[in-house]
């Protein structure tokens, strides 16, 4: 079961990486954004190392609590009415309305994928969605 969860998680983080996003933080939009993921439950040296240089942070997430690379974005908060306004997801900003319904959100603050949420694209609202 384990290997199974794990094997998930990780096509649910390779399906979210957008190559060639402006990069997190650094206030660089030449430089790309790349997510960041590790092999296991626990960083290796290395892979904190190419966290950290990205100017990522490891922390603890999800339900299985295993050590990710979260990367802060620069345009975090901003008003949005699409994921292409922002480095990482728009997103409401609130309370969850009806999935098709108008909307707009704001940009996501960091590239961590956990948690509830509805994405906003087109000026549309999604459906809701948790990812533990």
């Amino acid at each position: 079961m384990r290997s199974y969860l794990l094997s998930a998680s990780f096509i649910l983080l390779a399906a979210c990486a957008v190559p060639g996003e402006t990069a997190p933080g650094d206030g660089n939009p030449a430089a790309p954004y790349e997510r960041i993921t590790f092999k296991g439950e626990i960083a290796t040296p290395a892979e904190r190392a190419r966290c950290e240089a990205a100017g990522g942070t490891v922390q603890r997430a999800g339900m299985l609590g295993w050590e990710n690379c979260i990367q802060t974005f620069a345009d975090g908060g901003k008003t949005c009415s699409d994921s292409s306004d922002c480095t990482g997801e728009c997103r409401s900003a609130g309370e969850f309305v009806d999935a098709g319904a108008a909307a707009t959100g704001q940009c996501t603050a960091n590239d961590n994928i956990f948690g509830c949420y509805q994405t906003i694209e087109n000026g549309r609202a999604g459906g809701a969605l948790c990812v533990d």
